[in-house]
């Protein structure tokens, strides 16, 4: 099972963990020695500048760079899937676009029902996916093997199923699987 951590306190709890943090922090967290995943969040106001940022991110030091959309219509997202790859091209890096194809889902739900990867925020509380999916958290980091034995993930996969189906209405050719899943996990629980 894969784990994030989004503070490098918390990569001594959690052994092999991958480093994420926001272009702010790069910098810092490289110097120390980390290897060091950039998480850049694709928002309106940085659509037309998503290939600089990830640029910035790599000389700061991020030897990844992910990029997370959010609120972007369809047309952006395949502008910035371009962008990125010129990016990945260009500074030998790997980017990880947080978006899939709808004929993927189509192809291969099952992929997209499941509890992983795990990320740890900032102050340790841990939550299956990806931030935003707070109601649904293991609990704060103490012992995460403890944490991980305990935890129940029957609702997130039931998350990601009802999550999915609202992803296959949607009708463009990139998805941003993540965002469906917060949105779905930001409504009424029973839908779930």
């Amino acid at each position: 099972m894969g784990v994030e951590v989004r503070d490098p306190r918390w990569l001594a709890a959690v052994p092999g963990a991958e480093l994420v943090v926001g272009l702010e922090d790069v910098g810092e967290c490289a110097a120390a020695g980390h290897r060091v995943t950039a998480l850049l969040d694709l928002v309106p106001r940085t659509v037309a500048s998503i290939g600089g940022l990830a640029a910035d991110a790599v000389a700061e030091g991020a030897r990844k760079v992910r990029v997370r959309p959010r609120g972007v219509d369809r047309v952006d997202l395949v502008y910035a899937a371009v962008e990125l790859n010129r990016v990945a091209e260009e500074d030998a890096v790997e980017v990880q676009f947080d978006v899939t194809s709808a004929a993927l889902l189509r192809a291969d739900p099952s992929a997209f029902v499941r509890a992983d990867p795990l990320v740890v925020k900032r102050d340790g509380t841990v939550v299956p996916i990806c931030p935003g999916l707070e109601r649904y958290a293991l609990g704060a980091l103490g012992s995460f093997d403890d944490l991980v034995a305990a935890w129940d993930p029957g609702p997130v996969l039931e998350l990601c199923r009802v999550a999915l189906d609202r992803a296959l209405a949607d009708t463009g050719p990139l998805v941003s699987w993540y965002e469906h899943l917060t949105r779905t996990a930001a409504g009424p629980r029973a839908s779930c």
